[in-house]
């Protein structure tokens, strides 16, 4: 229960700040991810976000829509795509920075640990729960 509080508190001074800035908080995550770590087919933004590939697939949708991400051939399988930020997309994902800053900031000044320990805890917990995800989120 911890987790999951933890999980939905973040979201809600993230998000609350990302809309205070004009930004779409749902959207600019997955910008986030595909700006971080793109190019990336859809399959890994589901992996890196935790979400079933149906939802990450209509979010990318909307996206490609709104022209803030492209897709592109997957030079490594012609099955797939790949995805990057268009300049729109990035101009966006830049915008939101500053509500990241100021969101780290907050809980920083609220920590009885350092950042850089409780940062290298919450990278170990990720990569715990991603490798406990596998069974549910295949990555292609």
């Amino acid at each position: 229960m911890d987790i999951w509080a933890a999980s939905q508190l973040v979201a809600t001074l993230l998000d609350r700040k990302l809309e205070q800035l004009g930004l779409d908080p749902y959207g600019w995550g997955t910008l986030s991810v595909v700006g971080a770590f793109g190019p990336l087919t859809p399959s890994e933004v589901a992996w890196r976000t935790g979400r079933p590939l149906t939802t990450t697939s209509d979010l990318i949708r909307r996206l490609v829509d709104r022209g803030e991400v492209e897709r592109l051939p997957n030079p490594d399988d012609r099955r797939s795509q790949i995805l990057r930020l268009t300049a729109k997309g990035e101009e966006i994902w830049r915008a939101g920075w500053p509500a990241v800053d100021t969101t780290i900031r907050d809980v920083e000044a609220n920590l009885e640990r350092p950042l850089d320990e409780v940062h290298d805890a919450v990278e170990s917990l990720l990569a715990a729960l991603r490798d406990a995800s596998r069974n549910v989120n295949t990555v292609s």
